[in-house]
């Protein structure tokens, strides 16, 4: 048998034969076995770091669904100051000019709208992309379904920002 024998092999909480011979052989065990959870206890900060991150991103993007949400509330404001305002003019009898105040604010709400819908799309897909290098995706959540939902709601804004522009 060798000299110093791993006490490992000996079995769990058996320091081996030449242990009461040798001093050092329970400072070994003890730091083997610290080292060993120093391992685990590296790899389970990994794992929720992981996990912290995947946290992130799907706030991220839960914060940008509210943010899409707000534009088109703000979108949806933007129309009802606008027929608000006919429908005033409407009820006096009077056809009133085009361009009132309530046109305009109308049209700055929808305006306003698509930029809320722009402004945290690109800065979604930015911290997207800077994501994916370092991390995976989480499961079922692509980097450009979320921007392409923006896209087309400030399309839908642009759309509308155009038809009240075209009534005034």
């Amino acid at each position: 048998m060798p000299e110093h024998s791993d006490p490992r092999q000996d079995g769990p909480g058996s320091l081996g034969p030449e242990s009461e011979n040798d001093p050092e052989q329970p400072q070994l065990v003890l730091m083997q076995r610290m080292v060993d959870l120093s391992v685990q206890r590296t790899r389970l900060a990994e794992q929720r770091t992981e996990m912290s991150a995947e946290r992130s991103y799907l706030n991220v993007e839960r914060t940008l669904s509210v943010w899409i949400r707000t534009a088109l509330a703000v979108m949806v404001v933007g129309i009802a100051v606008d027929r608000f305002g006919l429908s005033l003019l409407q009820t006096h009898g009077q056809r009133g000019p085009n361009g009132t105040a309530s046109d305009w604010i109308g049209a700055a709400l929808v305006a306003l709208g698509v930029l809320i819908a722009v402004i945290p799309s690109v800065r979604f897909a930015s911290y997207s992309r800077i994501y994916r290098r370092t991390h995976t995706l989480p499961h079922r959540h692509g980097p450009f379904m979320a921007p392409a939902f923006a896209a087309l709601v400030a399309l839908f804004g642009v759309v509308l920002l155009v038809l009240l522009l075209m009534t005034l």
